[in-house]
């Protein structure tokens, strides 16, 4: 008998992954109808396309690219996938030797997903920390996304997941100019002020912000943020499917992921 373990991100409203960014729309759920009056209870549930666990892809910034819609199910499904230890502390910038260091001792298999274990997911540490859960969280810097994509690109791989709920910093521009003010001072977009924000946040300031999503988005490779639970893995090797909500034509997608144990 195997053992199913659920990575995902539990959604619930004002949940700090989806709730930081001047780009973020916040999950909230608000009732239609409900069960002792109506017979039934209907949810409206508002949120943007990477809320909580996550997977982005190339036509994140490429329109030609396939759209999650598009994307092969065997690319998704049941992959193959090594436990890579990683662990980080708070405010962590991850270099190129720390991925390296990662690997050294990993034996990888060709095609295999890659699940990036920091320990920054686990132990609801997203309830502990509220918004510095994503203000503090460790992220992956230019160099450290390149050699990584070097790792996957000789091995064939195309998908890589981490606990880590977003892969760059926004340390120059969006946390000291946005992130970092109390919620009250930072209303979510489609508000007037995230729209100004938004309007002189160009796409150079972008990269400069969020290098590491830049560099995996160009090489063509899958990519997740935001999983939780990976302590829960026991074994070095796993079946690793990925479930994005399946809109038309979206260029990233909120996302199930589950990970078997044989």
């Amino acid at each position: 008998m195997g053992k199913w373990i659920d990575l995902t991100l539990p959604l619930y409203d004002y949940m700090p992954v989806g709730n930081v960014w001047a780009w973020d729309v916040p999950f909230q759920s608000t009732p239609i109808t409900s069960d002792s009056f109506n017979g039934y209870e209907l949810t409206m549930i508002t949120m943007f396309s990477e809320t909580g666990t996550r997977l982005m892809i190339r036509a994140m910034q490429d329109p030609n690219a396939p759209k999650v819609h598009e994307l092969p199910l065997e690319t998704l499904m049941m992959k193959d996938a090594v436990v890579v230890e990683l662990p980080c502390q708070a405010d962590d910038e991850l270099f190129a030797a720390d991925v390296e260091e990662a690997f050294a001792n990993v034996t990888l298999e060709k095609g295999d997903a890659i699940i990036l274990r920091t320990g920054w997911g686990d132990n609801e540490n997203w309830v502990k920390l509220g918004d510095d859960y994503a203000r503090t969280a460790p992220h992956f810097s230019k160099e450290a996304a390149e050699k990584l994509v070097e790792i996957m690109k000789t091995n064939e791989s195309e998908l890589v997941g981490t606990d880590i709920p977003y892969w760059g910093g926004g340390r120059k521009y969006q946390l000291p100019q946005w992130a970092s003010k109390p919620a009250w001072e930072r209303n979510p977009f489609p508000s007037v002020e995230a729209k100004r924000f938004l309007a002189n946040y160009s796409l150079e300031k972008a990269y400069e912000d969020f290098p590491s999503p830049h560099i995996l988005n160009s090489a063509d490779v899958m990519y997740i943020g935001a999983m939780c639970n990976l302590g829960e893995i026991k074994q070095t090797r796993v079946k690793l499917s990925v479930l994005p909500l399946k809109v038309q034509g979206a260029r990233g997608a909120t996302c199930n992921v589950v990970a078997f144990e044989e």
